[in-house]
């Protein structure tokens, strides 16, 4: 799998995000994957290490992984904490540790198609101990349908077309210095995401958004969480 986000989207986009969003994501994670009982945490799709830093800074054994190996020496420099991993995450099986739990933020998943998904989230099954946890952390199709963007200048200055391709999301974003970045990946309704974590091996038992476990998945809020346990044990 070869890299769709070049160096450009991880400076515009991934190292702006407001810092009050990742508290509340990092918040998030710790209440459902407290460092106590998941210490040993997988960060897929770390890229320049957004939520991998942070999350070592508090207390968690971090390993990331991406394929963009740019981005990844970003990571090292940025939040040298964690460990760094360059990998195809349909080849996630191939890591020699076990983890207690991993993550799949911010629709980390899909770039290949559903038959690779399916390979992606069975070999996280395969490397989180039994009675661990997966958290996806995934865009919301129907209200990527809602709101198609055509081409609209970011407050960022860059240039974003978003549109839906059945059930693909596909992006086309022009950044100032020329470079042009096409993004597509598919995207699950949350009925969808569950009966492939099934097929993978995983109990889904969470879902929510905002990281708030009483406020359920809905196509008003752009991106959902899904919380699996994997088989041998029980999700405290």
């Amino acid at each position: 799998m070869k890299p769709m986000y070049s160096q450009e989207w991880f400076t515009t986009f991934a190292a702006t995000v407001p810092a009050s969003i990742i508290a509340n994501e990092l918040d998030g994670i710790e209440r459902m994957l407290p460092r106590n009982q998941y210490p040993r945490l997988l960060d897929v799709g770390c890229g320049i290490g957004r939520i991998s830093g942070p999350l070592h800074a508090r207390g968690y054994a971090v390993t990331g992984l991406d394929v963009n190996v740019d981005a990844l020496h970003t990571a090292s420099r940025q939040a040298s904490g964690p460990r760094y991993i360059a990998l195809d995450q349909r080849h996630v099986d191939r890591l020699r540790w076990t983890f207690d739990g991993a993550l799949v933020l911010w629709n980390s998943l899909g770039f290949v198609g559903r038959g690779a998904d399916l390979e992606t989230v069975a070999g996280l099954a395969a490397v989180v101990r039994p009675g661990g946890a997966i958290v996806f952390d995934l865009y919301h199709p129907e209200w990527l349908r809602r709101n198609e963007r055509p081409d609209a200048v970011d407050e960022r200055g860059a240039v974003v077309r978003r549109w839906m391709n059945g059930g693909r999301c596909c992006h086309e974003i022009r950044f100032p210095n020329g470079q042009v970045d096409n993004i597509q990946f598919d995207v699950y309704l949350p009925e969808e995401m569950r009966d492939l974590a099934r097929q993978a091996g995983l109990s889904p038992t969470t879902e929510m958004t905002w990281w708030n476990p009483a406020a359920h998945a809905s196509a008003e809020v752009p991106r959902y969480q899904l919380v699996c346990e994997t088989r041998g044990g029980v999700l405290s």
